[in-house]
């Protein structure tokens, strides 16, 4: 059922429609194909720890298959849209908006591996919800950590180079006593800018998803929400792991991109 549940996110499709398409993939089970409704309530019992779990095994196979021992890893979050509204006011005009939300991921430039993802509030600021994620992340010895200002804090490097990666991060321009913290101020001191042109690969990422279906999701609830962005991000990675393992069987060599943004 969580194979399922991560096809109807990935898909972009109806939780009915995904009762139909079970008909045709004759899946290999000796059990009758599950309805919509049996659908929708198992994606709502699936934990949040068991898909975060599911992302890294799936973070895993990718980077073992291309060979990725180094490279660039960043962060960046995008709008993703909702069916629902709330009311604002405008010019002293009372008006409908679309609720939208966050949609974080880090991932591996090198191959647009997505290692950690999160859904939050439009509202949410970038640079705590790194933190959060940087948590899961495992060890990338000699990579180098690529993010606009929106993450620059001195809690955000350090966590990065507990990691054994360097940050190049684009820092504020700040005053104060904020302006000499330790690790902020290392961060500045090596900063590349070369290396951080590449930033900008992560939106392939938003990119594909947005060609694909639409940046965009059904899922009212909140919790239901957190579920489907890590759904679309396994199944990200699921889609990077056929591509990988396609380009190994027709001897393409895949180079990371780190040895021609080094100067």
């Amino acid at each position: 059922m969580v194979v399922i549940c991560i096809l109807t996110a990935t898909l972009g499709i109806s939780y009915r429609n995904m009762q139909t398409l079970l008909y045709l993939l004759r899946l290999p089970w000796q059990e009758p194909v599950p309805d919509h409704s049996t659908i929708q309530e198992a994606f709502k019992r699936v934990p949040e720890n068991y898909l975060n779990r599911i992302l890294a095994v799936s973070a895993g196979l990718c980077i073992a298959e291309s060979g990725w021992v180094k490279g660039i890893v960043a962060a960046d979050s995008t709008g993703v849209e909702t069916d629902r509204y709330e009311t604002v006011e405008v010019k002293m005009k009372t008006s409908r908006r679309r609720i939208s939300i966050k949609y974080h991921v880090t991932a591996v430039l090198d191959y647009n591996i997505i290692v950690a993802a999160k859904i939050t509030s439009q509202r949410t600021a970038d640079s705590p919800t790194l933190r959060q994620m940087l948590k899961n992340l495992p060890q990338m010895e000699g990579s180098i950590f690529n993010a606009d200002k929106a993450y620059d804090s001195d809690m955000n490097c350090m966590l990065i180079y507990a990691k054994g990666m360097k940050p190049n991060i684009k820092q504020r321009e700040t005053e104060g006593p904020n302006r000499g913290l330790r690790h902020r101020r290392r961060a500045a001191e090596e900063f590349n800018e070369v290396v951080y042109r590449y930033r900008g690969l992560v939106e392939g990422i938003f990119g594909a998803e947005e060609v694909e279906n639409g940046l965009k999701t059904r899922c009212r609830l909140r919790k239901m929400q957190r579920r489907w962005g890590l759904a679309i991000a396994i199944g990200h990675n699921l889609a990077v792991y056929n591509r990988l393992r396609c380009a190994r069987q027709l001897n393409i060599e895949l180079k990371s991109i780190l040895l021609n943004a080094e100067p």
